[in-house]
């Protein structure tokens, strides 16, 4: 049996804790491989969604933004606030807790009750007037047949 030697004990340390080292760097890995695959599939998932495009205007949060560019694994936007136009790095798997709502068309408002009324009469004299070019011929001829009658009492 060989004398034990701070050369030995080192040597028995470090033959018992390199397999838990080995299985923590492996732990270590595999949660960072997890995040890594979470945050490419989220991208892929949200650059392939087609509701949503680079150039796309949107309400972020309540903010006025622009998809500047939707990477794999975070989306850029491009944000109007009170500090000036910045950019909001957002990774993949967050946007799904984010209020996003995509601007279809800036200008348009829903109708007062008065602009309704004001498209609907408009609506009817179009009707109208098409009606009475359509029968203009017949009204003239009744209005000649109204004259001779009257110039004959």
């Amino acid at each position: 049996m060989e004398p034990t030697t701070i050369s030995n004990l080192s040597w028995e340390a470090t033959e018992v804790m390199l397999p838990w080292i080995a299985v923590l760097v492996s732990v270590i890995i595999a949660i960072m491989f997890k995040d890594f695959a979470t945050s490419l599939s989220k991208g892929i998932a949200f650059q392939f969604d087609k509701a949503f495009n680079e150039g796309d205007k949107v309400l972020l949060d309540g903010a006025e933004a622009t998809i500047l560019k939707i990477g794999m694994r975070q989306t850029v936007f491009g944000v109007y606030s009170d500090r000036g136009y910045v950019w909001r790095y957002v990774p993949n798997e967050r946007i799904l807790y984010l209020k996003l709502e995509k601007v279809i068309d800036a200008e348009l408002h829903k109708d007062t009750e008065e602009e309704k009324g004001i498209r609907i009469q408009r609506l009817i004299d179009a009707a109208q007037d098409a009606h009475i070019q359509k029968n203009e011929e017949f009204i003239k001829k009744n209005r000649e047949e109204i004259e001779k009658l009257k110039s004959e009492k």
